[in-house]
């Protein structure tokens, strides 16, 4: 897989134009970076959600570190 990468502004309109003649008819991924926030702007995937919702939901998780008892904060 041949990856390109290219550095765009958007105009005022809000608009980016890609010309790629040799990618006519092929499925592509676009991923979209804010370059000017200083961090990226992107989503968290799908599975790693699925995946941290499930840990959240272990006994370990909801038991013992959601138990009164265990909150080291209660006395502060």
């Amino acid at each position: 897989m041949q990856a390109i990468t290219r550095i765009e502004t958007v105009d005022e309109s809000g608009h980016i134009h890609l010309q790629l003649e040799k990618l006519a008819g092929a499925k592509v991924r676009i991923t979209i970076e804010n370059l000017d926030t200083g961090h990226a702007q992107t989503a968290i995937p799908a599975e790693s959600l699925a995946l941290a919702k499930m840990q959240e939901q272990t006994g370990f998780a909801t038991h013992i570190l959601g138990a009164a008892a265990e909150d080291v904060w209660n006395d502060v």
